[in-house]
């Protein structure tokens, strides 16, 4: 059931019409469902997620999302069924890939535009850690 959700989310996504920018929130964001166009890992408890138009948004997750690093696909499951913006209480839905190479899924608790300089926060203190473990 799970392949199928991600198979049916990631076609939808491909399908969906290129179109102009949807009209955001007053906060800036609204991840729209159909407009997501890449992800990657941001630790084990967060992603970034990139949408069409070259906007990307950190997403909080609940627990440890262990093989997110390593999954194979990445789905983000509607809690309400609906395909508007993605918001929290939505799950982030992997496949396979990882080390116990099954599927799993995370809960999102805070969605939020990732700026360019949380970005280059983000690579600093990854950069910090490192050269604390190598001296």
């Amino acid at each position: 059931m799970k392949t199928v959700l991600i198979a049916t989310v990631l076609i939808l996504a491909a399908a969906a019409p290129a179109a102009a920018a949807p009209a955001s929130s007053t906060d800036n964001t609204c991840l729209m469902h159909r407009y997501v166009d890449g992800w990657g890992s941001h630790g084990d408890h967060a992603m970034i997620v990139n949408d069409r138009f070259g906007r990307k948004y950190l997403l909080s997750l609940a627990g440890y999302c262990a093989d997110l690093d390593f999954s194979m696909a990445v789905g983000i499951r509607a809690l309400g069924g609906g395909d508007f913006c993605v918001e929290r209480g939505d799950r982030i839905v992997m496949r396979g890939g990882g080390a116990m190479g099954h599927n799993d899924s995370c809960w999102i608790t805070k969605i939020e535009r990732y700026t360019p300089e949380m970005e280059k926060a983000y690579k600093a203190a990854l950069e910090a850690k490192r050269n604390e473990h190598t001296n």
